[in-house]
């Protein structure tokens, strides 16, 4: 592909040599991109004003170590996890298709689409699951999914549309998603303001916030709750902020590496938290928040955070589902709202 470019370009070259024509600024090449799995890629220098940027034939490694060729912009992205409501919302871009459920949720969010997002295309199933008739009838240039969930689908998008999966575990992960995607759809100067915005809110946290509290994030759908450690993607921000010195102690209680890990009440105790943010996962209508559940365990009623009621629910499509730079920046201002209220007084 890259020698090809280069004949084209020294026809062209010829024919302009011969015309007498002025020639215009040369086209440089690049090497091959790599996803969110590598390292980031380097930024396109900004185009003339007045004039577009030419999209090159791009080929991009997702999480999975699969490889994905594109020979123009991806316009019409499907998305059925909620990382790519996200970063097309930092593209400024709109999905050509749901799914349902979390996906849906932070679609309509006010920080994404708002009403809007209510209007966008169905896709049927379940989260593990989605219809691949409404994938097809959606007809997407880019699927986006989450790797360890929709790998299998792969071989049924064959000859529809390439398959994306991601899972990041870091922020930097979010940021080289961000990246790539932007690289995938043409908005490489839209990715790089995203990118902006998320690293100068974060540095500007963390030289400003006094990390003198002891925070803690969990989730879970009932008593048998999980921890988000340091190298989970929501402990990545919050060791930026806070006292955060949850780790993963064994490997083998964290096999895929996502930096969660099963807890008690009774090892929570231990290092008894400032602050606990609760992301409850619901699977039936009348399901009690998790804090509520724990709630009914004399333990519980024991910890600093629970004492001065500093347990707060907040919102786990964003929190927890988001993974993406504009859902982390939501998490950083809430965060800091209630850790240091003073100096983070919500807007």
């Amino acid at each position: 592909m890259m020698l090809r470019r280069k004949s084209i370009w020294l026809v062209m070259l010829i024919a302009a040599l011969l015309l007498l024509a002025a020639c215009g600024s040369s086209g440089g090449t690049g090497d091959d991109l790599t996803g969110a799995a590598s390292s980031a890629p380097e930024e396109s220098a900004a185009p003339e004003t007045g004039t577009e940027q030419t999209f090159q034939p791009t080929t991009v490694t997702d999480d999975t170590g699969a490889t994905i060729a594109i020979d123009k912009p991806v316009e019409k992205v499907a998305c059925i996890v909620s990382l790519c409501v996200d970063v097309l919302a930092e593209l400024g871009m709109e999905p050509s298709a749901l799914a349902e459920s979390g996906v849906r949720v932070i679609a309509s969010s006010p920080e994404f689409y708002g009403s809007k997002g209510e209007t966008f295309p169905s896709i049927g199933g379940s989260f593990f699951e989605p219809s691949l008739e409404d994938l097809v009838t959606s007809a997407p240039d880019l699927v986006i999914g989450l790797k360890g969930a929709h790998d299998t689908l792969r071989e049924g998008l064959g000859g529809v549309a390439p398959l994306f999966l991601a899972s990041p575990s870091h922020y930097n992960d979010s940021l080289r998603f961000l990246e790539t995607i932007g690289q995938l759809t043409g908005k490489t100067e839209e990715a790089a303001a995203a990118k902006a915005r998320f690293l100068d809110k974060l540095k500007a946290a963390g030289e400003k916030a006094p990390k003198d509290k002891k925070a803690l994030i969990i989730f879970g759908s009932d008593v048998n709750f999980s921890v988000v450690t340091a190298t989970g993607l929501g402990g990545t921000i919050m060791k930026e902020i806070s006292d955060y010195p949850w780790k993963v102690e064994k490997p083998e209680d964290d096999p895929y590496g996502e930096g969660s890990v099963p807890y008690s009440l009774e090892k929570l105790l231990v290092e008894d938290p400032d602050v606990i943010f609760v992301e409850s996962y619901s699977y039936a209508p009348d399901t009690k928040p998790v804090s509520e559940q724990l709630a009914e365990s004399p333990l519980w009623s024991k910890l600093k955070a629970v004492q001065n009621g500093q347990v707060h629910e907040v919102r786990s499509p964003i929190w927890g589902d988001g993974r993406g730079t504009r859902s982390l920046g939501v998490m950083l201002d809430e965060s800091l709202a209630i850790l240091y209220p003073d100096l983070f007084p919500r807007s």
